[in-house]
């Protein structure tokens, strides 16, 4: 029978319901496989071993990421799905995690008062942005690269003033088939995601707080209707180079695989097969107290 692991997510300690491993999806360590294990208690996927991360992010591919046409789009579809949650135009908005800083320009150029906080990028690791408290805190693809997720919650709780909304965008564990864990190579994204938290889990976690969902979204903002411009397209045109992340951050590569009948459905309609499972969730933090009337 295996050893019980300890959660910490939900904080069970018991033998883990399902164990995988799988490649890095990041083309320097594509090599290296990493092992991951599935708790039984809420579903949450973990990474099994530590890792020196230091050497992982040295040259990390995101880290490459450009302003273009389509990260303004992308980054607008964002903030579309902030302001429908209740995130005023003006409002003072805190990117946690925020790489180089393109979703914060973007923000700023529609009207929000937004700043960017990284701890793995120079420009914006000063933490004096997190003395200061926001309308709202976006934590984009960042929970599941933290040794301590709840401590993450915390940390964004303390950030927003009460009532404020915290967005949390990250991939369903329990969405995830760990059975068919190369099928989930750039989803799990190891060694990088330390702890995929399930929907249900990072939920319970959230109302254990005070905080209500106001907004989820099931798929991701760069899922759109815009030919091409989808997840299942996307993946396979990574595919078709070398199936490794740092693709998306090259130029683009002529492949004749792309010219397939399977890969133009796919470039008109892939939306359409992007599975549920990686998307976004909106957080209201407790409202202050009214005052008490005098009778």
């Amino acid at each position: 029978m295996a050893a019980s692991l300890p959660c910490v997510v939900c904080g069970a300690a018991q033998p883990p319901a399902e164990e995988a491993a799988v490649a890095s999806n990041v083309r320097a360590f594509a090599a290296e496989r990493f092992a991951l294990w599935r708790c039984a208690g809420c579903r949450s996927i973990h990474a099994r071993d530590e890792v020196d991360l230091d050497r992982y992010y040295r040259d990390y591919p995101f880290a490459r990421a450009t302003p273009s046409r389509i990260t303004r789009f992308f980054h607008g579809r964002l903030w579309k799905r902030l302001r429908a949650a209740g995130v005023a135009r003006g409002a003072r908005v805190l990117d946690y995690g925020c790489g180089r800083g393109l979703l914060v320009d973007e923000l700023r150029r529609r009207g929000a008062d937004a700043h960017g906080y990284d701890a793995y990028d120079p420009a914006f690791a000063d933490r004096a942005v997190l003395a200061d408290r926001y309308d709202a805190a976006i934590a984009q693809d960042v929970i599941e690269h933290v040794a301590d997720p709840l401590a993450l919650l915390d940390e964004l709780g303390r950030l927003v003033r009460p009532g404020g909304r915290v967005a949390i965008g990250t991939p369903d564990a329990a969405a995830i088939d760990l059975t068919a864990p190369e099928r989930w190579r750039h989803t799990l994204h190891q060694p990088y995601h330390r702890h995929l938290v399930a929907h249900p889990a990072l939920v319970a976690a959230a109302t254990a707080r005070g905080w209500t969902v106001v907004a989820h979204h099931r798929r991701p903002y760069t899922n759109t209707w815009v030919p091409t411009l989808n997840q299942p397209y996307l993946l396979r045109y990574l595919r078709a180079v070398d199936d490794t992340l740092d693709v998306a951050f090259e130029p683009p590569r002529f492949r004749w695989a792309m010219l397939s009948p399977a890969a133009l459905v796919d470039a008109a309609f892939g939306a359409l097969r992007c599975p549920p499972g990686d998307g976004l969730t909106v957080f209201q933090t407790p409202a202050p107290a009214l005052p008490a009337t005098k009778t």
